[in-house]
This record gives structure tokens, sequence and C-alpha cells, in this order.
């Protein structure tokens, strides 16, 4: 992975410095876990088009939090001051007040050392695909598809930082009903038959395998993947909960520990990807919003990565 000895200390080469190392063939490896939750839903039938309609929601957010595992106690602990911080015996967002999720965002941007992820799905745009998977299991073929579009930003991370398959492991918090061996599966069909070559690319050091699900409560660190869906999907979402006013600080709290282009550091279409964004119809301001998360010109480049 990079990572040099010089006088007995590592020296840094590689942004994954961060994680714990073992030896193996003679270069130190990290492990990693990266925590999958997702706000919105992936209801298709009867979806909401205004503020005030009633139907699904009209987008499906995934939020993904890229922890090492040498780093998971002291991040219990932080989640124990945010907890003590905001006096809640619990963390998830949508129990919390605005100040309180305002602060908790505050503390992990200022505390943790994390690698976090979103994806957005806007339901407006899935045009002909919709009705190819229209019947009974519709909801999971969507989801599972949303899937597969937010690990190729996982596996971007991965092979420009050079980290082997065998070293994440990735865990949703579990989904009633849902099917993770077929979710496994689809994932290995599509590594072995891509559609393009980008998406088998970028998908290549995702292993299906090492994809489990665990209740919320199994594994407080999935809290952190809760913040991140929930504060993504604030920033995008006009609700009458809301009064029609997307809620965008949180992912402004948040931005820093995005994956972000090296150079620029540009987050979306690296760690924020909206999936075909110039065909969303979001309002003035969250356009804006969005769209300052971008730099023209500037996404992942399969051929430099092909390169590294």
């Amino acid at each position: 992975m990079g990572i040099k000895f010089s006088a007995g200390r590592l020296e840094k080469s590689s942004p994954c410095w961060w994680g714990f190392f073992y030896l193996e063939g003679g270069i130190l490896m990290s492990q990693y876990t990266f925590y999958i939750d997702e706000t919105g839903d992936t209801g298709l039938n009867k979806i909401r088009s205004g503020v005030k309609e009633r139907g699904a929601s009209p987008f499906l957010v995934l939020g993904g939090c890229l922890i090492p595992n040498s780093r998971k106690k002291e991040l219990s602990v932080l989640l124990s001051k945010v907890k003590t911080e905001v006096g809640k015996d619990e963390l998830h967002c949508s129990d919390l007040s605005h100040i309180r999720t305002a602060k908790y965002a505050r503390m992990v941007r200022d505390q943790a050392r994390i690698k976090l992820f979103g994806f957005v799905s806007h339901k407006s745009t899935m045009g002909d695909y919709r009705k190819s998977i229209e019947g009974k299991g519709q909801d999971q073929r969507y989801y599972n598809k949303c899937v597969s579009y937010f690990l190729e930003r996982l596996g971007n991370f991965m092979l420009e930082n050079k980290i082997p398959s065998e070293c994440v492991d990735i865990v949703f918090e579990k989904r009633d009903n849902h099917d993770y061996d077929k979710l496994r599966n689809y994932i290995s069909k599509i590594k072995r038959t891509p559609l393009d070559v980008r998406l088998g690319f970028y998908l290549a050091p995702i292993d299906p395998q090492r994809i489990s699900a665990l209740g919320k409560h199994d594994d407080e660190l999935l809290s952190f993947a809760d913040l991140t869906a929930f504060s993504v999907a604030a920033a995008i979402n006009s609700s009458a909960a809301n009064f029609g006013v997307p809620e965008q600080r949180y992912l402004r709290e948040l931005k820093k520990l995005f994956f972000a282009d090296e150079e620029t550091e540009t987050v979306g279409e690296f760690g924020f990807k909206v999936f075909k964004r110039h065909s969303v119809d979001f309002d003035c301001d969250t356009h804006d919003f969005v769209e300052k998360w971008h730099t023209d010109g500037v996404e992942p480049d399969l051929h430099k990565v092909q390169l590294l």
C-alpha cells in the first residue's frame, strides 16, 4: 500500500496512512469497515411529486462511512461524548432536533478520522429502467442497483489508495425483508459481466462475500452511516416537514470528511454522487448547493486510476 519504513518509523506515501497496518508479504496493510445506511425509501408505485403530496419519497439516499478498524474504540468513545453533549441515550438523526444534529455533525467533523461517501438516486431519472424491473421485488432490484453505483465510489477510493479487497468489510444497517444473498449475487454478476468498462473497473476491488447486514443496535458505529445518509437527504429534500426548505448545514459541517479529488479537493463525483444530477429538477437553492460540490471537468479518471 505504499507505506515505507524509515529509521523504524512509518512514513506516509499514501492517503490511507491513517489506518492500522499489518505485515503480509513484506507489505503493510490496513483493515477497514465500510458502514452503509439509507434515507428515503425504495417505493416506486406512487411517488411524491410535491411538498404537500403523499406517497413514496422522490429519492433514495445511501450514506457510507469507511472506518479503520484500529479506530473503532476511539470512535465509540466519541459517540459516547456526543450522547452526553446532546443529552440523548441513542443517536438516530431522525429523532434528534436540528441543533442536536448540528452539534453531532460538528463533533464528528472535528474529532473523527473517517472517510464519508454519499449517493443520491432521484426516482424521476429512472427512465426505462423503472419499467424493466416492474413487478414483485422491484424495490429490492432498485435498491441493489443503487448500491452497485454507490459501491463504485468506495471501489474508486480503494483503487486510488491501493487497498486490497480482503481489507474491507462492508456492513449495511439491516433492512426488513431485504435479501442480502441476492445483493451479493447481483454485485458478483456485475463484476463478471459489467455493462460498461467503468462499472466493472470500479467494482473490481469490492468483494461481495464481505457484505453483511446488522441491526442498528448490533454495531453502534452504524451511527456514522446514519448521520451521513441523513445529512445528504436533509440537504436535498423538500417536504412538508421542512416547509419546502432543505437543511444543508449538516452536510456542510461534514464536507471535509468526504472522499475528494486529491488535487482539487472536489467532492462531487468522488465521495458524493448524484445519479444523473443534470436531469434532477432541484429547486434553485438546492441546485446551486449541489453544484458547488462539483468542479467542471473534474471527475474520476479511469485511465489515471489504472496507472496508479
